[in-house]
This record gives C-alpha cells, structure tokens and sequence, in this order.
C-alpha cells in the first residue's frame, strides 16, 4: 500500500476499535495471569505435599494446605470476573466495527454505490449500526458484570467519504491491499506463531514427562537409593514431575494456541481462494458493482468467521452475535 492510499484513509481508520483492542489486551492478560496463578498455586500445593520428608511434615501441609486454599480463592475470583466473557464480547465488537467500516467505505454489503441511493441515508445507515452494535455489546458486557468501553469517534460525517466517490478500480484495489492482503499476512503470521508455541509447549511436556518417568523407574528399581540423596529417597519425585508436566500443559490448553493455529490457518487460505479470485478472467468483480459488493460482503463474512468462532470455544454460554 504506497502513501497516497495511507493519507486517503480518514483518521476513523486508523483509530478503529483502537480503545478496544486495547481493552481486550488487557482483559487477555488478567485472565491469563489469574489463571497462570491458580494453577502455578495447585503444583505448588501437590509438591508440598509430596516433600514431607525432605522438611517438617507439619511445615509441608500447611504450606500445602496454604497454597491450595490459595489457589481456589484466585479461581473463584476469577470465575466471578467473567474475563473470558468479557474479553469476547469486547473482541468481537471491536473486529465487528472495522470490517462494518470496510464496507460502508468502499461500497459493499448495506452500503452500496448506486445512483438512485442517497449517501447520506448510507451514511446514516452505517452510522446507525455502529450504534445498534455499540448497545449491544454495553448490553452483554454489562450482564456479565464489566465495564464497558464507548470511543468516542465511532461515528463519521460526509467528510469522511474519500474513497466512495473514487471508481470501482480504485475501490477495489485499496480494499485488496489494506484489507485482503493487510488480513491474510495477518493471518499467516500468527498462524506460524501459534504452531511455534504448540511445539515447543509439547516438547518441553515431553521432556518434563520423559525425565520424571525415568527417575520412576529408577526409584522402583532402588537404583538410585546408592546415592544416598535425601530427596530422592523421601520425597514423591516422580509425583512432582508428572503434576509439573501437567501444569505446563494447562497452560497451553488454557491459551489455546492449537485451536488458534488452526482458525488463523484456514482464515489466510479462504482470503488467499479470495485474492486469486481477483486474477480470473471469468469474474465481473472489477466491472460490475452488484458483484463487487456482494464479493465484500462475502469477504467480511470470512474474516467474521474467525472472530465469531472465539465465543464457540470458550467457556462462555449463550453469547450472542452481533453483527
């Protein structure tokens, strides 16, 4: 995307769901640090209880009995947080507005480019469904006990309206570019990332797996009872690392890099199908502006799927679209 596009693009754009993305980062890393705490506080307790022999069997309980007391405490915090819920709703809204911008601003979906249709009655078409979305979204956010965010350039007037007056090929080139392409690297990226995370939680659990398995055999078969090491010899060691290696695989369930692989992989294919879409020569994408609208639309449908798709694999009951 070269400058002159970068400059057309009104400051809305650019500040999009900005307040919120940046709202949902955080509520990500609460609940990810809440449940980091419960579950480092759970192995704690299991290891305390299982070293009885190396300090003061009185001294290890109640640490045991501290942490795992501890641990509930902090998970029922946050259950009764609704960060997940919230972090949802806020997310969804937040990609719900750009890809509605999307549209409205190069003529796609609810806001098409026509003669006989007035763009101020697109303009307050768009105009009013951010604000049906921004209510929806104080509404669920406020059922689950949040606070609620509301930017306050959500809505836009005529002066925005840079790219709606320009041709179908100037449309369709920036909508190729500063959304198709722009997603799909998006997409690839982070496709990648979560597979590296995948692996390397999976061979550090094998490892941690592997090596506690070992010391096991070795402590049944008393091979180890030469070295005359009191903590091998009196604590549970291999209990220790088998809860260890299970916390570690909390962690990466818990942010579900696997599921986040895949959604992010099968989002950059549909966009790529898309963008090739665009090369054929049996196509009137870039003739017709009935089928380029519906092609936008269609677009955002797929980029929607994503986003939709996190409130089908969290904890969160009955949450409902909106957009």
């Amino acid at each position: 995307m070269n400058d002159v596009k970068q400059n057309n693009i009104p400051p809305f754009n650019a500040e999009i769901g900005k307040l919120l993305d940046d709202k949902a980062i955080d509520l990500k890393k609460k609940n990810e640090n809440y449940t980091r705490a419960y579950i480092a506080l759970l192995f704690l307790g299991a290891f305390f209880a299982d070293i009885g022999g190396l300090i003061d069997d009185t001294i290890s309980i109640f640490a045991a009995v501290i942490c795992t007391f501890s641990s509930f405490f902090i998970y029922r915090l946050k259950f009764k947080k609704n960060l997940v819920e919230q972090w949802t709703y806020t997310r969804v809204i937040a990609e719900t507005i750009k890809s509605e911008w999307f549209k409205y601003f190069v003529g796609g979906g609810d806001y098409p480019i026509k003669q006989e249709v007035d763009e101020e009655t697109a303009l307050e078409t768009f105009n009013t469904n951010i604000k049906r979305f921004m209510d929806e979204y104080k509404k669920n956010i406020h059922s689950v006990g949040g606070d609620y965010i509301e930017p306050n350039d959500l809505l836009i007037d005529m002066k925005s309206n840079t790219y709606r007056d320009k041709s179908l090929a100037e449309r369709l080139e920036f909508y190729r570019t500063s959304r198709m392409e722009n997603q799909k690297i998006w997409y690839e990226s982070k496709s990648k990332l979560m597979r590296k995370k995948v692996n390397k939680y999976n061979s550090t659990f094998k490892v941690v797996v592997g090596f506690g398995t070992l010391i096991g055999i070795l402590m049944w078969l008393d091979l180890l009872q030469n070295l005359n090491i009191p903590y091998i010899n009196n604590a549970d060691f291999f209990s220790i690392f088998i809860a260890f290696a299970f916390a570690f695989d909390s962690f990466s369930s818990i942010s579900q890099y696997e599921r986040l692989s895949i959604v992010y992989k099968k989002s950059y294919y549909d966009l790529t199908e898309s963008i090739q879409e665009l090369t054929g020569t049996n196509n009137d994408i870039s003739t017709s502006e009935a089928v380029f609208n519906e092609f936008v639309e269609d677009i955002e449908n797929k980029i929607s799927n994503e986003h939709k798709s996190w409130s089908l694999t969290t904890s969160t009951k009955n949450i409902h679209s909106i957009s």
